[in-house]
């Protein structure tokens, strides 16, 4: 069996609007693991995310996923890879029900995926986000803030991913809000998808994820146990904008 990670990231150069923006990322996810990038507005985990998704242009390095190179191939193949992205600006179809926005996936892209059953996969992204089973015919844009996040992670799910990444999902929610999407995101792990999420705020993600990296300036500047590195208060200044921009 190999021991390659199912994400690997080296010497990740990202840019945008011809600025690099990252600066030699280094970052792993294996198997079922759920990682955190912290890093204050700015940072670079938007801008690392979408060198990932090929949705950046990269100038240098590796995007390895399950061993196979992502940065050779066409942005609109990498979900069909296994990976399911939750962008920063949820980018929904209004106009569209929630549940059009969940299937919208598979119209497109289930076969690629294999999924034979289109009504047992989305039934099985109700299982884990509960509160929408009853807003299945809701317009997208009549949701709340935190319905319209889940939605965004649900249509992620949609293609039953190996990784499912994150960006910001708990950003300008309310703390009863906040919880139940860290239940929503834990339970999705533990159906054994790999996680990488990306928070701005340090204290969001010690009890969601296995390990953590935090960035600044597009280069991550320290990595390693999730609720060591919340407590340090290094780390704490950083993420409050100290010496900032």
């Amino acid at each position: 069996m190999s021991s390659e990670p199912l994400l690997s990231v080296r010497g990740l150069n990202a840019a945008v609007e011809g600025f690099q923006v990252t600066e030699d990322i280094d970052l792993d996810v294996n198997a079922g693991e759920a990682v955190g990038l912290v890093g204050r507005n700015g940072a670079g985990k938007t801008s690392t995310f979408r060198g990932i998704m090929g949705l950046t242009p990269v100038w240098s390095g590796s995007v390895r996923f399950r061993g196979e190179e992502l940065t050779s191939i066409r942005s609109e193949l990498i979900p069909k890879r296994g990976i399911g992205y939750q962008p920063e600006d949820r980018k929904l179809f209004t106009g569209m029900t929630v549940d059009e926005n969940f299937r919208l996936p598979i119209w497109t892209s289930g076969k690629a995926r294999g999924i034979d059953d289109e009504d047992a996969v989305i039934e099985s992204v109700y299982d884990v986000l509960t509160e929408l089973d009853e807003r299945r015919d809701a317009k997208v844009q009549n949701l709340s803030g935190g319905q319209a996040k889940m939605v965004a992670i649900g249509r992620a799910l949609a293609l039953q991913p190996d990784l499912l990444i994150l960006d910001e999902p708990l950003e300008g929610l309310a703390p009863v809000v906040v919880e139940n999407l860290k239940r929503h995101i834990r339970a999705i792990n533990e159906r054994g998808i790999a996680v990488l999420i990306a928070e701005s705020n340090v204290t969001h993600v010690p009890e969601v994820v296995d390990r953590l990296y935090v960035i600044e300036r597009g280069d991550i500047v320290a990595s390693g146990d999730p609720e060591e590195l919340a407590a340090d208060e290094d780390i704490q200044k950083l993420m409050q904008g100290s010496g900032a921009e």
